[in-house]
């Protein structure tokens, strides 16, 4: 009679480690599993966790089509979680992200998600890496992983737009200045890249600018904002040359956390707040806070 007790008590305490319950508006939050390892808690599957996952049921998708990412605040780390908005499920991921050097991309295009930065799991630790998942039969799985990925890229090494910046600077620069100045003031306060210059700076980077919406512009050269807390932006310039005259075209590009690809026409102004100024295809003025 004990052994029969101890084996209900068994498959009772299975089934709570692998399943939390709430209902909100009629809307029942699954979360599988509640925990991992020798994470005994069950810490997504504690109350607290359970509210945070109902407040974001009607969240817009921003990773595989039908899941919404959910950065939870656990001191010093994120860990992290996908709701699927159709059915309410929740599948947590196993790693606490050091979050001084989180670097997290996705986006509802996309089934993959990558994490670059310091990832912690019980016996599957990974330092200045950069790994990425895919959720295969309800769970996230481990699909390529790069390990010390600080040593291959250098982003430090990139040389940012100095605001207050215009898209004519060199234009105007040369009205003034002699052109040798003008050329290393370019470099200095608007350097424009190559994607092989790239390619030599940050591999990764280039992977990014490598999607297809990026490469269907096939611009000529990238310059790149300060990252302002979790996004990262950069102006594609395309060079366009006819007969008459020499021309180019200008692209928003917001590298993270989701890619979207904006055309601002042939010119831009970004002041020292972070509002970019451009005209649509109308000539209407339209302005955007980058930060």
């Amino acid at each position: 009679m004990k052994f029969l007790k101890k084996v209900m008590i068994f498959f009772i305490g299975l089934v709570v480690s692998s399943y939390g319950f709430s209902k909100e508006n009629n809307k029942n939050i699954k979360v599988e599993p509640c925990g991992f390892d020798y994470d005994v808690d069950n810490y997504y599957c504690k109350t607290d966790k359970i509210k945070i996952f109902e407040k974001n049921i009607g969240m817009k998708p921003d990773f595989n089509k039908d899941y919404s990412v959910i950065k939870i605040d656990d001191g010093k780390y994120f860990r992290l979680a996908v709701l699927n908005q159709k059915n309410y499920k929740v599948y947590p991921l196993n790693y606490q992200v050091n979050k001084a050097k989180a670097d997290f991309n996705y986006s509802a295009e996309k089934d993959e998600l990558c994490i670059s930065g310091d990832l912690y799991s019980y016996r599957d630790t990974y330092l200045n890496s950069k790994a990425c998942f895919k959720i295969i039969d309800n769970a996230f799985v481990k699909v390529s992983v790069i390990e010390n990925i600080s040593q291959k890229n250098n982003d430090n090494n990139l040389v940012f737009i100095k605001t207050p910046i215009s898209s004519d600077f060199f234009s105007n620069c040369t009205e003034k200045n002699p052109v040798k100045k003008c050329e290393q003031l370019e470099r200095s306060n608007n350097r424009p890249y190559t994607l092989s210059e790239l390619q030599k700076i940050s591999p990764d980077l280039v992977i990014l600018l490598n999607d297809s919406k990026v490469k269907s512009l096939n611009a000529d050269t990238f310059r790149f904002l300060p990252k302002i807390k979790d996004s990262f932006y950069s102006i594609a310039e395309k060079y366009i040359d006819t007969d008459e005259e020499s021309n180019s075209e200008f692209y928003l590009i917001k590298i993270k956390p989701e890619l979207v690809v904006e055309k601002i026409g042939n010119y831009y102004s970004i002041d020292s707040s972070g509002i970019i100024g451009y005209e649509d295809e109308n000539g209407k003025l339209l302005k955007k806070n980058l930060k």
